[in-house]
Parts: C-alpha cells; sequence; structure tokens
C-alpha cells in the first residue's frame, strides 16, 4: 500500500511539473517540441551530403529543327567514283569569278573585200618623192595592209588614234585600224608619201598584201594569213618627157 501511495504522489509531482512548464512559457516550450533546431539533428544525418544520384536531374533540351536548305543554297555533293579519290564540284562563285581570256587578233576567216587601185602611176622623171595614188577598200571592218617599197621607204604624214603603224620611213611598211580610218591616213592630202633619197622613183614600185583582221594588230606574222587574191602592186613609170632643148625658127607675121 505504501509503495502505491508513492507511486501515485510521484505522478502526481511529475504532472505538476509539466503544467507548471507550460504555464510559465506555452508557447516556446510547444515550438521545441513540435519544431526541433537544426542542433538537435544528430550528427551523422547532419555530415551525410546529398549524393548526385539523389538530386533531380534537369531535364533535357529537345532538340532544334534545323532548316532544311533552299533551292539557291543546295550544296554540291562530292561524288565518289568506283575506284577513285571524291571528286569536287566546282562551287558557283568560282565560275562566276573566273574570266575568259581575251582570243589573240586573227585573220577573219572570209578574206572577201573589194580592192581598187591603180596598176600604173605616172609621174615626173626627176621626182623624188611622190604621193601614193588613191586607194579604196570596202567589205571588211578591221584591215591590215603589209607593204614593200624599193624606193626607200613610205612615210605617213597623218594618222587617227585607232590607226597602228611599224616600219614608218622604212621600205617595208604595217599598217592597221578601221578600214575607213585606215583609207583616211593614206588618202588624206598629206597621206602616204613614197620617197627615195638618193635618187628619182621613177621605175619603183610598191607593193601591197591586204589581209581582214578580227582585231586591229600590226603582227607581221598575219601578213601571210590573207588572200593571194587580196595582194597588188602599183608601178612609177616616168611620163615621156624629154630633157634635152631643141632650137627651131619661129615666124613672126
Amino acid at each position: 500500500m505504501r509503495e502505491a501511495s508513492n507511486s501515485r504522489f510521484k505522478k502526481a509531482l511529475f504532472a505538476l511539473v509539466i503544467i507548471a512548464l507550460f504555464a510559465a512559457n506555452p508557447r516556446s516550450l510547444a515550438e521545441d517540441l513540435l519544431n526541433p533546431s537544426n542542433s538537435d539533428v544528430p550528427k551523422e544525418m547532419a555530415a551525410d551530403p546529398i549524393s548526385p544520384a539523389d538530386q533531380e536531374s534537369p531535364p533535357e533540351p529537345a532538340p532544334s529543327e534545323q532548316p532544311s536548305p533552299t533551292g539557291s543554297e543546295t550544296p554540291h555533293p562530292s561524288v565518289l567514283p568506283s575506284g577513285g579519290s571524291p571528286i569536287v564540284q566546282p562551287s558557283e562563285s568560282a565560275t562566276a569569278s573566273a574570266s575568259p581570256t581575251p582570243a589573240p587578233p586573227q585573220a577573219s576567216k572570209s578574206q572577201t573585200m573589194r580592192i581598187a587601185l591603180p596598176g600604173t602611176v605616172a609621174i615626173d622623171p626627176r621626182a623624188h618623192s611622190v604621193l601614193l595614188p588613191r586607194l579604196q577598200v570596202t567589205g571588211v571592218e578591221t584591215l591590215l595592209i603589209c607593204g614593200y617599197s624599193s624606193a626607200s621607204g613610205v612615210s605617213f604624214d597623218a594618222s587617227y588614234p585607232e590607226v597602228e603603224i611599224a616600219g614608218m620611213g622604212t621600205p617595208f611598211f604595217r599598217i592597221s585600224g578601221p578600214t575607213q580610218s585606215v583609207m583616211a591616213t593614206l588618202n588624206g592630202d598629206l597621206g602616204a608619201r613614197v620617197f627615195s633619197s638618193s635618187h628619182s622613183i621613177s621605175n619603183s614600185v610598191i607593193s601591197m598584201k591586204f589581209v581582214a583582221l578580227t582585231k586591229t594588230s600590226i603582227d607581221e606574222s598575219l601578213c601571210n594569213d590573207g588572200s593571194t587574191s587580196n595582194s597588188h602592186t602599183i608601178s612609177f613609170r616616168p611620163l615621156n618627157i624629154g630633157l634635152g632643148i631643141a632650137n627651131g625658127a619661129v615666124s613672126l607675121k
């Protein structure tokens, strides 16, 4: 009986202590019981780090859609033959940047032309120079004349910027350019003059070859590319003039 009364007394005393604690600070005690602080967490749990496997992995990004190539951006695939290295197709930019090489001047395929010039010219037997007789060439756009004179040479006193001349003042000469400009150079008031520095030019000759060209050129190798029918020769013969003095009687009425 005594032990039972002691037990009831202890329980009653413990209950009184609990009630006294709640009465002194009821909110603080309730928060401590309901929300334990980090200090009350066992050290084993606090020191255990969170492994990367326990963390939630971020979502993988969705693959972006590649734009389909347009017609102007179509790549040039490399073609792989059965037994060789791949053949790379040339790009359009490389083809556009390559400029074609201009073709050199050459004789035209058609050498048909009309040439009008005298075959013989009568001159003063004492003359040391004479203008070349009037020439006329039609039917071609660009002309090359290759000439030779048995006199000392041929000079050209007038010319046009588009006309090229070689060998002026020598027995061998070449003149080339647009046909009308070449004719104007030869047929002008101060055109082509045949001269001799030591003797009369009577009995001299001048030979000329007419060649139709694709471009103006005085290249000597083109002189043999024309037609033989377009070669002409002009002869200078002296006038039948005697240099002697004759005395005769003159009757006066």
